[in-house]
């Protein structure tokens, strides 16, 4: 009877390993995904906050970013164009951060401190050039 009860532990055990192996593979892509994914507020906190102020209402010479309708247009090309290439005193952050890092920084930064926008994708700011 002991030796049955192993033989049943066994088989079962193995069956968890095989489910596991078939289950493994599915689950890794999702747990990779989401940890690469850009923090937008950690972004703006290290390059955007020095300027732009950690409530976004900036201070001269550096505009207020908080309830900005030039932030929160429909389209964020302008706003993308203005992240990648730089414009006045604002440097530009290509190639210094990433499509995936500007496009999350952006969306921090559109739905923030009362702002409401839609999200800046990575295949928006790739197609600035």
């Amino acid at each position: 009877m002991k030796a049955e009860g192993s033989a049943k532990l066994v088989v079962a055990c193995a069956l968890l390993v095989g489910v596991f192996a078939i289950v493994r593979p599915a689950i890794a892509p999702l747990a990779a995904s989401a940890a690469s994914k850009p923090d937008g507020a950690a972004i703006y906190s290290a390059k955007c906050a020095s300027c732009h102020k950690a409530d976004g209402k900036g201070g001269a010479p550096f505009p207020a970013l908080a309830g900005s309708t030039d932030v929160t247009a429909k389209d964020p090309t302008a706003i993308i164009v203005v992240t990648v290439k730089g414009k006045g005193m604002m440097p530009g952050f290509r190639p210094g951060l990433s499509n995936a890092e500007i496009a999350a920084v952006l969306t921090d930064i559109r739905t923030s401190w009362g702002n409401k926008a839609s999200a800046v994708t990575e295949a928006q700011v790739a197609a600035v050039h």
